[in-house]
């Protein structure tokens, strides 16, 4: 293994520095925005029905278009895409506080603006992901990722504390300013820094041609291939803990939310501390890693499925740390595996999947905590990354490869 200082990329990259404290910004506010968006919806309609209608509605362009994002981030100029999307998101996320001061339709609003603003999300997700290896460069992907992926994961620590202070203190509407404010700190981000440009590919035949050749070469690359198996099949294992965390912590609902909250405020933590631990040192080969990582993740659901309070807690932090560091090893090869030109199509690929796999994840995960409880449900949820592991340290190694 070899260490390299996060500070170190930070001192040397000017611009990487720049894109991530605008980008964890934006990290800030949409951690904001998902917790204020339903409290306000609730505070304006008391209709839970309402809530889960948006959060369906906000769903379709995140499933429907990620691959499409894709093709089109590996055709455009990224960095340009990426600053128009978040003009366009800040734009739309301020029409709520606007409308709310006119006293307009502000129901009818957030409904109005969710799909485009799911859209624009998506757009910005594929392009996201493809300009991280132009900034840094392939040697320093475990630390770029390291700090994309903690920055991230210390706004959801830090988000939904922001959003129930500003909710009690402003009100929603002023607290979804906040996140439009986000995006266009975002987007001035994006403009002051420089990406370079990379030559599109596959241009001639159209977005069709672009997308069958993204797919193409994901089914093509058996490393690539292999490590996107590992990452969607964990999605489907693991990414309904937050629900079984909250299940669990508050007693099904018939506990105070204190538990709770501290469960997946230190996954959250653990998840930070995961992604940094994987960008500090470098292993040498990603399948132990991965396996180890999976390993922390089913031990963190064993003591989850114990009931215990304390347990909840140090579960919940034991198994983001094991998710964030598997996280910043699936990138990492992901970005080492995939020519520049095709970054885009394969992280829309991706995108999809994930989705994919959550809806799976929080299918399963809900229906085992209505049938065998939470016991049952983490200690199933154990036994799958216990197998899950199994296979990734058996079966054929994980192997980084220049694209």
């Amino acid at each position: 293994m070899r260490a390299f200082p996060l500070r170190t990329l930070l001192r040397r990259n000017r611009a990487f520095s720049i894109f991530l404290i605008t980008q964890g910004l934006s990290n800030l506010g949409d951690g904001v925005r998902n917790v204020a968006v339903p409290l306000y919806l609730l505070q304006l309609t008391h209709r839970p029905a309402l809530v889960a209608a948006l959060a369906v509605l906000e769903a379709v362009p995140a499933i429907t278009l990620q691959i499409p994002c894709g093709a089109l981030v590996d055709r455009w100029d990224r960095r340009r895409t990426l600053l128009l999307a978040d003009v366009g998101r800040g734009l739309l996320t301020l029409l709520i506080p606007l409308t709310a001061v006119l006293h307009g339709p502000v129901v009818i609003v957030l409904f109005a603006v969710t799909v485009p603003l799911g859209a624009l999300s998506a757009l910005f997700g594929a392009g996201f992901a493809a300009v991280t290896p132009a900034l840094v460069g392939r040697e320093r992907l475990e630390q770029a990722y390291a700090l994309v992926e903690g920055a991230e994961s210390l706004a959801w620590v830090l988000g939904p504390i922001a959003a129930g202070a500003l909710v009690a203190t402003v009100g929603g509407a002023l607290a979804l300013a906040v996140d439009g404010a986000s995006f266009l700190c975002s987007a001035l981000g994006l403009a002051a820094i420089r990406i370079p440009r990379v030559q599109p590919a596959g241009r001639r035949g159209g977005l069709w041609r672009d997308l069958v050749d993204g797919l193409r070469f994901l089914a093509g690359s058996a490393a690539l291939r292999r490590a996107q198996l590992t990452w969607t099949l964990y999605g489907a294992i693991g990414f309904g803990a937050v629900l079984g965390l909250v299940t669990v912590g508050s007693a099904g609902g018939t506990a105070g939310p204190g538990v709770a909250s501290l469960a997946v405020a230190a996954y959250a933590g653990g998840s930070l501390l995961g992604t940094a631990l994987a960008g500090w040192r470098r292993p040498a080969s990603p399948s132990p890693a991965a396996a180890a990582s999976l390993v922390a993740a089913a031990a963190g659901a064993a003591l989850v499925a114990s009931g215990l309070a304390a347990a909840v807690v140090a579960g919940g932090l034991l198994f983001g740390l094991g998710e964030g560091y598997l996280l910043v090893t699936w990138l990492t090869l992901r970005a080492e595996l995939t020519p520049d030109e095709l970054m885009g199509r394969i992280t829309g690929v991706s995108g999809g999947l994930a989705q994919v796999a959550s809806a799976v994840a929080v299918g399963w995960m809900g229906l085992a905590l209505q049938l065998v409880g939470g016991r049952g449900a983490f200690g199933l949820l154990a036994a799958l990354a216990v197998l899950l592991a199994g296979w990734v340290a058996l079966a054929r190694p994980m192997r980084r490869s220049a694209p």
